[in-house]
Formats: structure tokens, C-alpha cells, sequence
């Protein structure tokens, strides 16, 4: 209260000593020195860049301002771009070289980098590349990648390629027009459309059931080269039997010997006939994929056929009760 009175004293004071005309300079004078002495000073802000426009030297500078205070002309005027990562979730439609437009979401991360914010903002003459700038650009770069891929391949295998070259493309367009970098971009999603993911599901499906009766075939080749082999063997051992009395024990063990061969040989020939190709072969012993016979498990086809083959259908005449050992008469 007391400095208000003082104040309003002080005032009438000068009005009375100096006339209304000076009086009002006086009064204006220290407004006009608080303005200039503000207006010669600025602040950045941490992760941004200060874009300075001269009114006195061509308008937007080349150079910037960096974080901090920063003392300058009250002619110049100051815009601060952010350089932090931006974030853009887009939606666009893009055709396949099939001719279907499918539906893109993508994920763009970007942004505008120190030495480039001035350039950026001579083009854009903005903080940040608008929405219609940035969807248009995306679509231009994405449609040129996806026009080189049929709407199947971009939906599987080829995904990944077609993300790589659409990610050059659009880095290259981004800082050769908007002076922006690009740090990421991904494709969340692609829709077609009901009918074309039918399709893919069915064919993804049929693919399925071509492998798994491929499997099922190369099973059924080993079982009927089993039983070639078998039936080839008991040629040769009723070959064996025919022989006269005085050479049975001579050609009993040969028999053996020749079952023997014979049954190596079998486990061999069924386990190298399973496989369609030789680069199956070397996936399957390298990685176990391919549903395929182990050569253990073919030798436990070959032996449990070769002992029925050649039981003689009696049940062992040695038990045990857990007391001794019992001869069964």
C-alpha cells in the first residue's frame, strides 16, 4: 500500500514538474530498455535446436542455436525444434505386382538431427513434417517395393525383404527432400482381405499335407524294401537247408554268414532309399527335420523280422520261481 501510494506520488510528481509529454517518456522509457534487454536474450531447451530468422540478413540462417541461453539481435527471432525420436503409426494402401491392394500398417520412427534442423525447416517451414507429407512420401516409397512382390510373398517369405528395401528407399526420399533421418520402420501388418487369406491359409495347408504323405511314402518304402529283403533271404536259407547232411554244419555257418551280410546290406539299402534327395539326407542327420527312419531304427525292423522269421515257434523250456532254477520236463 505504502509503495503504491509512493508510486502514484511520484508520478503526479513528475507529471507536475515535467508537463504530461515528458512525463509520459519518462514513464515509457524503462518498459522500452525491459523490452530490448528480454528481447536480447533467448533459451534452447534440452534436445532441441534453435532456428534463427533475421529479419536483417535473408530471413532463415544456416546457423543454429544450440542448448542453453543464447544472447542475440532483438531482429532475430527464434523457433526451437525438438531432435528427440518422433513416432508416426501409419495406415496405407499399396498394390502388389498380382495387382491387390492391400492395407499397410506401418511403424515409422524418425527425426530431425542437429545440423539438418535448418535445412528441415527452409522446406517444411514447420516444427515437424505434417501428416499428408509424411503418409504421401510412405506411399510412394512403399508402393515402389511392393509392385516388385506378389500379394503371397509379401504375406510369407518375402515379408522381411520387402520391409529391408522399403526402409532404403524411404531413408534415401526422407533426407534428400525433408532432411529428416529415419531410425526405424516396420510393417506391423498387411491386409488383403478375407479371400486372399483363405487362400494362403489353404495353400499353407495343402503344403502340409504334400510334406506329411512325402513322410508317410518314404515310411512305406522302407517297410516294402523290408520285406523284398526278407523274402530274398529265405531264398537264400532255403537254399542253405537243401544241402546234404555231411556239409549242414559247413553251410550252417555260412548261411549265417550270408544272413548277416544280407541283413547289413538291408539296413543299408532301406536306410539310404528313404531319402528323396541327397540335401534331405545331410538336413535330416544334421538337424533330425524331416520325419525320416533312423538307421537304429531301421535295424530294429530288419533284426525283430529276421528273429520271427527264424523262430521255431517253442516257448523257452527254462524257468525261474525266484527260489532256483526249474528244467521243465
Amino acid at each position: 500500500v505504502f509503495l503504491l501510494a509512493g508510486a502514484i506520488s511520484l508520478i503526479a510528481y513528475y507529471e507536475k514538474q515535467f508537463g504530461k509529454k515528458m512525463y509520459l517518456t519518462l514513464v515509457a522509457a524503462p518498459f522500452a530498455f525491459l523490452v530490448i534487454l528480454f528481447g536480447s536474450f533467448t533459451t534452447v531447451g534440452a534436445n532441441e535446436v534453435g532456428i534463427i530468422f533475421d529479419e536483417l540478413n535473408g530471413g532463415v540462417l544456416q546457423e543454429t542455436y544450440g542448448q542453453g541461453l543464447h544472447a542475440k539481435s532483438p531482429f532475430r527471432h527464434v523457433t526451437t525444434i525438438s531432435t528427440t525420436n518422433r513416432t508416426a503409426y501409419i495406415e496405407v494402401y499399396s498394390q502388389t505386382e498380382d495387382s491387390i491392394y492391400a492395407l499397410f500398417e506401418i511403424t515409422v520412427i524418425y527425426n530431425i538431427e542437429t545440423q539438418n534442423a535448418g535445412l528441415f525447416y527452409r522446406t517444411t517451414g514447420n516444427v515437424d513434417i505434417s501428416p499428408e507429407q509424411l503418409n504421401s512420401i510412405v506411399k510412394k516409397n512403399l508402393q515402389s517395393i511392393t509392385t516388385q512382390h506378389n500379394i503371397f510373398d509379401i504375406m510369407g517369405v518375402s515379408l522381411e525383404e520387402v520391409r529391408a528395401s522399403f526402409r532404403d528407399v524411404l531413408s534415401n526420399d526422407l533426407m534428400n527432400i525433408y532432411h529428416i533421418t529415419l531410425v526405424s520402420v516396420s510393417i506391423d501388418d498387411v491386409d488383403a482381405g478375407t479371400e486372399i487369406e483363405q487362400i494362403i491359409q489353404d495353400k499353407a495347408k495343402a503344403i502340409q499335407q504334400i510334406e506329411i504323405a512325402l513322410q508317410e511314402q518314404a515310411r512305406q518304402d522302407v517297410i516294402n524294401e523290408t520285406n523284398r529283403i526278407k523274402a530274398e533271404i529265405d531264398a537264400e536259407m532255403a537254399l542253405i537247408k537243401a544241402q546234404a547232411d555231411f556239409e549242414v554244419a559247413e553251410k550252417t555257418a555260412e548261411a549265417q554268414a550270408v544272413l548277416n551280410a544280407a541283413a547289413v546290406n538291408a539296413i543299408q539299402t532301406m536306410y539310404d532309399l528313404q531319402f528323396p534327395t541327397p540335401a534331405e539326407r545331410l538336413e535330416f542327420e544334421t538337424s533330425g527335420t524331416g520325419g525320416f527312419l533312423t538307421i537304429q531304427e531301421i535295424a530294429e525292423i530288419v533284426i525283430k523280422q529276421l528273429y520271427y522269421d527264424v523262430w521255431d515257434g517253442k516257448l523257452p523250456t527254462v524257468i525261474t520261481d525266484g527260489s532256483g532254477i526249474i528244467i521243465q520236463p
